[in-house]
């Protein structure tokens, strides 16, 4: 992913996502995240009895989808898809108490609350939109296409 969209991700803190509920529905819920690079994860945190846990324990893994930006005073956006699941404990340990707990100090007593999940976002797929660009309605996705 270039650098731009990396700078982009790490100054933002809301997103909201979509995951495949059991029965196919989509649930959609507005989050907190923070991410790793290399390779490119996302990182969140529920509660149990939320509905977006429920296909945690479902399934092994799970459809979804992140859209970060959504603020027209911003104008860029980034959308992307890929799949759900709970953290391996090595990741609770390497990115949820070092990463997410450092953009997010506020939530180290809520980590510790025994019906807390945490979570990862990998994406398969994305798209970066900025309207802001000179030239007008820029496009970089995945593909490695960029549109005017």
């Amino acid at each position: 992913m270039p650098p731009e969209i990396l700078e982009y991700i790490a100054s933002q803190r809301v997103g909201v996502l979509a995951v495949e509920m059991l029965d196919g529905a989509p649930h959609g819920a507005t989050v907190h995240f923070a991410h790793s690079e290399k390779p490119l994860t996302f990182l969140f945190e529920t509660y149990r009895e939320y509905r977006k846990a429920e296909p945690l324990f479902g399934r092994e893994c799970t459809r979804a989808s992140l859209v970060i930006g959504f603020d027209e005073r911003n104008m860029k956006t980034l959308q992307m898809d890929g799949v759900v699941r709970c953290m391996t404990a090595k990741e609770r340990t390497e990115l949820f108490d070092v990463v997410y707990l450092e953009k997010f100090p506020e939530k180290k007593i809520k980590a510790q609350e025994p019906y807390m999940v945490p979570f990862v976002f990998i994406p398969t797929w994305w798209r970066f939109t900025d309207w802001t660009s000179p030239e007008g309605k820029r496009i970089v996705a995945s593909t490695d296409e960029t549109y005017s």
